[in-house]
């Protein structure tokens, strides 16, 4: 599998029990095995290679994220890209390979100058905003607001590429929050979404306890508690 299947340590631990190898980069598999490529997806490039190496490709990207990578290499051709998320995550990293040179990604607002300035060396008038999938909807929709406002003179097309069981989610968890003043988020601790559910929380709620494993109740103290929300990750 390139890269880690889904942010859920205990799920991986019992795949690789079976045989499944993690890895974290292509050219570390040997030509002609069998190759996983996770939900998130992977860069255009990273599938040529596959094909190089004779690879058995098992493509378990998401649909969702299929489609943006398609809409990006679609709409580059007379625009200027721009994926709101985090730089690193490998879903952004994966979109970006396939936007190509005329792309750019804004993890928050003081990245913004930066990406104008990369649109200024274009000669695009068009610019074409889509989001990591599992971003906060109200964060998208203020940094995409922010975008558009600084790219006054560019013809703007704003694709909330949010997937709506992510916003299904988090509209859960702001709901559930406001009513105890207790939270608990089960998910993996290197889960982006879940990460985002917790933050969620924490403005509406006293106390919120992110756990992985019923192991991690244990410095829970629910002596007091007589109400408690419970909410989990995508990859729970």
């Amino acid at each position: 599998c390139l890269g880690e299947l889904v942010h859920n340590g205990q799920v991986i631990n019992s795949l690789e029990k079976k045989g499944m190898i993690t890895v974290n980069d292509i050219n570390q598999i040997p030509d002609g095995e069998n190759v996983i490529f996770r939900a998130h997806g992977e860069a255009e490039n990273v599938y040529e290679i596959a094909r190089n190496k004779n690879l058995n490709l098992i493509d378990l990207t998401c649909g969702k994220v299929k489609v943006i990578h398609d809409i990006v290499k679609k709409q580059s051709k007379n625009s200027f890209i721009i994926i709101l998320g985090k730089k690193s995550h490998p879903e952004v990293i994966g979109t970006k390979g396939f936007a190509g040179e005329n792309s750019f990604v804004i993890e928050n607002e003081d990245d913004i100058i930066d990406a104008y300035m990369e649109y200024e060396k274009t000669n695009l008038g068009r610019v074409y905003i889509v989001c990591q999938t599992t971003m906060s909807s109200k964060y998208f929709d203020e940094l995409a607001s922010e975008v558009e406002n600084n790219f006054i003179e560019a013809e703007v097309i704003i694709d909330k590429t949010v997937c709506n069981a992510t916003e299904e989610r988090q509209k859960e968890v702001k709901e559930i929050s406001q009513k105890v003043n207790n939270m608990i988020i089960i998910g993996g601790k290197n889960s982006s979404n879940t990460r985002e559910l917790a933050e969620i929380a924490k403005k509406n709620c006293g106390n919120v306890y992110v756990i992985e494993t019923a192991e991690d109740l244990k410095n829970v103290d629910f002596s007091n508690i007589n109400e408690i929300g419970i909410m989990a990750g995508a990859s729970t």
